[in-house]
């Protein structure tokens, strides 16, 4: 009988969990101007998506 392992989820995965799609756009736009206002580094993916989470999502509100 074959094996089954699970895969770790990605922590990308895990941080896009009860966004919105209208979110994860904004976060997604956000951040690729981040890029671009940085002079395009490479490495920063993550720093750039959490300061557009951070940027974006700071007006909304929990329930």
């Amino acid at each position: 009988m074959p094996q089954t392992t699970s895969t770790p989820e990605k922590s990308a995965d895990i941080a896009l969990r009860g966004l919105t799609e209208t979110e994860r756009d904004q976060i997604r736009r956000r951040a690729h101007a981040i890029w671009r206002e940085e002079g395009y580094p490479q490495g920063r993916d993550r720093a750039h998506w959490e300061m557009a989470e951070l940027q974006v999502l700071k007006g909304r509100r929990s329930y």
